[in-house]
Parts: C-alpha cells; sequence; structure tokens
C-alpha cells in the first residue's frame, strides 16, 4: 500500500475534467459547423426563393429568419392538436437533420 506525502499536491481532476469537456465541446461545434450546409437547410421553407437562399446578404438573412420563425410559430400552435409531434418538432427545429420520406416542409 502506499501512502500520499502530506504535502501532496491538490488533485487536478476538477482541471483536468473541465479541459476535456472543452476540447469534446469544440469537436462537437466544429462537426455541426462543417456539416451545415445553408442551401440544404433553407430549400425546405417553400416561401423562400432560390435567389433569396443563395443569397448570403443581410435582407436575406433577415428573410429566412422570418420564414423560420413563422414554422416554428406554426408547430407551436398545434400543441394539443392530434396532430402534434414531438419528433416534428424537433426535426422543424433542428436545421441539419435528415427528414423523413414524404415529410412536408414545416
Amino acid at each position: 500500500m502506499t501512502h500520499r506525502p502530506v504535502h501532496a499536491p491538490q488533485d487536478d481532476r476538477p482541471a483536468r475534467f473541465a479541459a476535456a469537456a472543452g476540447a469534446a465541446l469544440d469537436a462537437a461545434l466544429v462537426a455541426g459547423l462543417n456539416a451545415y450546409d445553408r442551401t440544404r437547410a433553407l430549400t425546405r421553407f417553400h416561401r423562400l426563393s432560390p435567389d433569396t437562399i443563395a443569397s448570403e446578404s443581410p435582407d436575406a438573412a433577415r428573410a429566412a429568419l422570418k420564414e423560420i420563425e413563422r414554422a416554428m410559430r406554426g408547430e407551436r400552435a398545434r400543441r394539443g392538436h392530434w396532430s402534434y409531434d414531438l419528433n416534428r418538432i424537433s426535426v422543424c427545429s433542428s436545421p441539419i437533420a435528415p427528414r423523413p420520406r414524404g415529410f412536408i416542409a414545416c
């Protein structure tokens, strides 16, 4: 059996854990950024024109956000209705989630 000296350095497990968690979060964010395809994510919003989707102007960004907000309000309005489905709302809120076959845009 080994004994620690009385003046052993402080346990560094919390610092190592924080560093490992930070590295894992960074890796997940980079992977998500690399997997994101703006055109593919926005084409499901049928009210956005291909020109708006292709543009990276502030006006195009505002139009895309307005359409996403409209779709999310519509999903929240369905709460309590028989057609409300948590899987549907999670697919609508994720810009990179795969769409099931026959999926109707949010």
